[in-house]
């Protein structure tokens, strides 16, 4: 097996650590596996707690069609270790090898059905696949208080100057909802059964209340300023008591309630509620009414004197958004108006019981697809200049795995939104604006260049951005599918139809590349056989993305039991294991939800500390313009160093913990053998599971000698560095040993 990862590692010390242990531990254990060493046993899975998805409705994976050839002992341990790590993040088990041994890929097979669609397995299968979409359909990324200053304007939205000043945790969970909701919606239409095309087709999305409320708040008018004198303009104040006023009763009134956070401590001064300084405050329009909503209350200032005044300043308030707001997921289908300039809400964003029950919003931008969230739109921000084109090229390299090249030879059937600016006649650069700058058009005709729905009108010495009108038509030229379109709603159908020229669909191409890259780090050829079956027949059998991931990780792409077109048999990359697999595989096996400290929206110290050290472990990532997404592979000293740190950081949470410890020094041998098991993957028969205790149980003794202290503190001092030992192997740090 082709490992990127040495028999050797580098080691530091936790307070007294044998050096010469960690060394032993990594070269034994890692050099017995690249020598094949490997048959046996495996133990139970504890009972982890691990958050779903909701929703409803079971990945249908099918039925195995796999060979039912015996895998070797060796092969079994290797595949059925990677592949449930991969799709799970939990250890083998007796049972699981018992049935890859005997069945081979047909056994696989039906373990990973098994995994998709039963406890306790279904809910860790769900959320590593909704961490794969996020990535996968580039839902992440942004930074909110600056990315979204485009969709929700300046001095509004999300621009609150400093997020101290945001009050308790509705803001860092609606971020949280950005970045969820396509990869949600994503895997509810795969639990439907639906055709996995249909992620650039849908018009129907994953929400919460608070999600509802932004979509909705994108489309209103800007309306930022407090000197406005607009007759339409939205009039509305705050009361300054710190007296609870409730929605129902704020929404008749528009008088909205200054009440002090319930979690977050209130340091901001020159507030007003509460001093008598002013009883209330008279403010314009939804988007600072929004801003409220999310527990900023913006300062308020007096306009009669020039230079205006502040009375009171920006501060934190308790939000309106209610924590089932921001996790109340349920499908909203999104309608178009009739007229896209009709920019009157059907509800208004801040009519929150409405919007509650709300499950079709009505509105005049388009939503479809992953291309069109204004999570992907914030990403790929947009300009003047760029008027979409970073948007349509992003979209393609998802969509198909290619962007635009010079070397299109298909054109589309006119130049309809040719840039004669950016693609002067004769140059080089027409070759790929020629295609490009049409394809724009999907976008620009409906989204102005801040992807929302204000569009500048021209004047004297301001072209502005007038909205388009007339026929509106958009042109798709890529591949070998040339065809108008017009409105956005075409452009999904048009993804779907193009072929990489020898019959298969490259959307089915670009999905089983991404899920390369995740299972091994690195690309399969395109041209492999074992890759295109896999292609064609998630093609033939209807886009069923659940049979997908069951051919996939059961196929010799993933698990080197033979060779293919693009590795060796026994050659598939191994590589470290990224932040999100680390993460998941250690919450999961030690049963302890976000153990990375990565989900909390209002960390404590401790689990900021800890968060802080898990975003310096390496992790998957995309970038501009670029086909591959970024999958580091290489054990590098950034690395060691920093899930040495992370390992050293959890052992203090599981090792005689105050509260929720998983091994106890009282109980030496039982918690060795069970981070054998647990952390470092080895069932109790496997030959090494021995060999890997011994060093730990040999590690623990002497650094409980060494340390100072009452027997308790070393005896605890001692588990926890062979905790972190045990952390930092191979197998532990390793995806595919």
């Amino acid at each position: 097996m082709m490992s990127t990862i040495g028999c050797r590692t580098k080691a530091r010390a936790l307070g007294s650590i044998s050096l010469r242990a960690r060394w032993l531990l990594a070269a034994a254990l890692a050099c017995a596996a690249c020598n094949g060493a490997i048959s046996g046993h495996g133990g139970t899975d504890p009972g982890g707690t691990i958050t779903g998805t909701g929703g409803t409705g079971s990945v249908d994976p099918g039925k195995p069609t796999a060979s039912t050839t015996p895998f070797d002992p060796k092969t079994a341990f290797y595949a059925t270790s990677k592949v449930k790590n991969l799709l799970t993040g939990m250890p083998v088990t007796d049972d699981d090898l018992a049935k890859v041994s005997a069945t081979g890929a047909a056994g696989l097979q039906e373990l990973i059905a098994t995994w998709m669609t039963a406890d306790p397995y279904k809910d860790a299968v769900a959320a590593k696949m909704v961490g794969f979409f996020r990535n996968m359909f580039q839902q992440s990324g942004f930074t909110p208080t600056e990315d979204f200053k485009i969709q929700l304007l300046q001095n509004g939205g999300f621009d609150f100057g400093n997020t101290r000043n945001v009050g308790d945790d509705a803001f860092p969970r609606l971020v949280q909802n950005l970045q969820d909701s396509f990869a949600l919606t994503a895997w509810e239409l795969v639990k439907e059964g639906r055709p996995f095309t249909e992620t650039l087709t849908t018009t129907r999305f994953r929400m919460t209340t608070a999600m509802k409320s932004l979509y909705v708040q994108i489309e209103m008018p800007a309306d930022t300023s407090q000197r406005s004198t607009s007759t339409t303009v939205l009039n509305w104040s705050i009361d300054y008591s710190g007296n609870a006023i409730p929605i129902e009763q704020a929404l008749t009134s528009m008088v909205w309630s200054d009440e002090a956070p319930a979690l977050s401590a209130t340091t901001n001064t020159g507030m007003c509620r509460g001093t008598g300084t002013v009883a209330t405050g008279a403010y314009k329009g939804t988007s600072v009414l929004f801003q409220r909503l999310l527990g900023f209350t913006k300062q308020l200032q007096d306009y009669s004197v020039n230079p205006s005044t502040t009375i009171c300043n920006d501060h934190p308030s308790k939000p309106y958004f209610t924590a089932d707001d921001v996790s109340d997921w349920q499908w909203v289908t999104i309608t178009p108006k009739v007229s896209p300039a009709d920019r009157t809400p059907a509800i208004q964003p801040y009519d929150l019981p409405s919007l509650r029950t709300a499950t079709t919003l009505s509105l005049s931008l388009p939503r479809v697809g992953f291309y069109t969230t204004p999570a992907f739109l914030a990403l790929w921000n947009t300009n003047d200049s760029n008027q979409h084109r970073v948007t349509a090229n992003q979209t393609l390299l998802v969509a198909l795995g290619q962007a635009f090249t010079a070397e299109n030879t298909i054109v589309p059937f006119s130049p309809a939104g040719l840039d004669n600016g950016h693609a002067v006649a004769g140059t080089e650069c027409v070759g790929c604006h020629q295609t490009l700058d049409p394809m724009r058009q999907f976008w620009a005709n409906q989204f102005d260049y801040n992807d929302r729905n204000d569009f500048q009108a021209a004047t004297r010495t301001n072209p502005g951005n007038p909205r388009p009108t007339g026929g509106l038509v958009d042109e798709f030229a890529f591949g070998d599918v040339r065809a108008t379109g017009s409105s956005i709603t075409d452009l999904g159908r048009y993804l779907a139809m193009v072929t990489d020229g020898n019959g298969l669909p490259r959307f089915g191409i670009a999905v089983a590349q991404q899920l390369c890259f995740y299972a091994n780090s690195s690309p399969c050829s395109e041209s492999d056989p074992e890759l295109r079956r896999i292609v064609g027949a998630f093609r033939d059998g209807g886009y069923n993305y659940g049979a997908l991931l069951k051919e996939f990780f059961a196929s010799p792409l993933v698990t080197g039991a033979a060779g293919t077109g693009s590795y060796a048999a026994g050659q598939v990359p191994v590589s470290i294991a990224r932040r999100d697999h680390l993460c998941a595989a250690l919450s999961n096996r030690l049963a302890k939800p976000d153990l990375c400290a990565l989900a909390y929206a209002l960390p404590t110290t401790a689990q900021a500390s800890t968060a802080r050290i898990a975003t310096s472990v390496a992790a998957d990532a995309f970038s501009r313009g670029a086909q591959s997404p970024v999958t580091p592979t290489e054990p590098t000293l950034f690395y060691r160093a920093a899930t040495e740190m992370l390992c050293e950081n959890i052992a203090t949470q599981v090792v005689d913990a105050s509260s929720g410890a998983v091994y106890l020094s009282s109980d030496v041998p039982g918690a060795i053998n069970a981070m054998v098991e647990t952390v470092m993957g080895y069932p109790p028969s496997h030959p090494l599971h021995a060999q890997a205790a011994q060093i730990l149980m040999d590690h623990d003794t002497a650094v409980a000698q060494a340390a100072s202290g009452s027997a308790a503190t070393k005896a605890t001092v001692g588990l926890r560095s062979a905790f972190a030992l045990a952390c930092e192997s191979p197998r532990a740090l390793g995806i595919g040993l």
